[in-house]
């Protein structure tokens, strides 16, 4: 009999720990929104509960989507926050491109510029800036990338050229003096932006030369006068002189007999009123930089 009461009381506690356990599991469940119904285990309690969860999960999941969505349009904010950031400070290297937009637009000279010059005449490459800043201007040639010059200073060996810099122009010429044919070529101006920005200069070289009209020889009576004509051909700069000699003698300045000599861009005139036969002779034209012509005069005896 004591077994028996024994065991009875034992399903007594299991039972009622079972049911204690089973309410508090449902309230806590309840309390915090989740699928808890009565604890009952019945069917209409199952259907319930399972209208809770999916009423609660939904809830959440919309939620869930709420913060991302504020989130992702928190993120849109800063990169447009940060994208104005990187536009108003941009790096110095790369301030006047996003300025001017078209980097072609730092140069006022326009690309692909050709300069000819004569051999022993000067050659002025141009090279005009919009707004430099703080950036370096640099001349280099092309056909062995050699660098001529960095800002105003020379870094060739060939002391031929050289950089004629106005600051309120925002120029920077290379010049190139005297020239030779083997100066022809591509030449780079850039600017040490990041990527760096180049503008081209095509330099062609011709040579030039003097032609005495009527040479090798002319025939004129003693007492008749005396013009001879130097045109100078492929010339691509005014010479700054144009002597004249008889023989070896210069005879620009033989003002006592009358003589006269002209000059302009193109041709140079000699002009002798009257002659005799000791102005028979040699007359060479020499201009500044161009090899010299020549001509033989015979003045003839009446």
């Amino acid at each position: 009999m004591d077994k028996c009461d024994a065991r009875t009381r034992l399903m007594y506690v299991l039972l009622f720990a079972f049911v204690f356990c089973g309410e508090q599991i449902t309230a806590d469940f309840e309390g915090g929104g989740g699928w808890g119904g009565d604890g009952g285990g019945g069917s209409d309690g199952g259907d319930g509960s399972h209208d809770v969860a999916v009423e609660a999960a939904a809830t959440g999941h919309g939620s869930r989507k709420q913060r991302v969505h504020h989130h992702k349009r928190h993120l849109s904010r800063s990169s447009s926050v940060a994208a104005a950031a990187a536009v108003d400070y941009y790096p110095p290297g790369n301030a006047l491109i996003n300025e001017l937009g078209n980097p072609e637009n730092m140069f006022v000279t326009e690309n692909g510029t050709v300069v000819t010059s004569q051999i022993g005449g000067t050659a002025i490459l141009p090279c005009a800036t919009a707004k430099l800043g703080t950036a370096t201007v640099s001349w280099i040639r092309r056909i062995d990338y050699t660098i001529l010059t960095i800002g105003t200073r020379s870094y060739s060996s060939d002391k031929r050229f050289y950089v004629d810099h106005t600051r309120h122009l925002k120029t920077w010429n290379l010049e190139i003096t005297p020239v030779e044919a083997t100066d022809a070529g591509l030449y780079e101006c850039r600017i040490a932006t990041h990527p760096t920005t180049s503008n081209f200069v095509h330099l062609k070289v011709t040579e030039a030369r003097a032609e005495i009209l009527g040479a090798p020889d002319l025939y004129i009576m003693s007492g008749s006068s005396l013009r001879l004509v130097c045109r100078l051909q492929g010339s691509t700069q005014a010479p700054l002189f144009v002597f004249w000699y008889h023989s070896e003698r210069m005879i620009n300045f033989d003002t006592d007999r009358g003589l006269i000599v002209h000059i302009n861009s193109t041709e140079s005139d000699l002009i002798m009123p009257y002659t005799n036969t000791s102005d028979s002779g040699n007359y060479t034209c020499q201009p500044q930089n161009i090899p010299p012509a020549t001509i033989h005069v015979h003045v003839l005896q009446c």
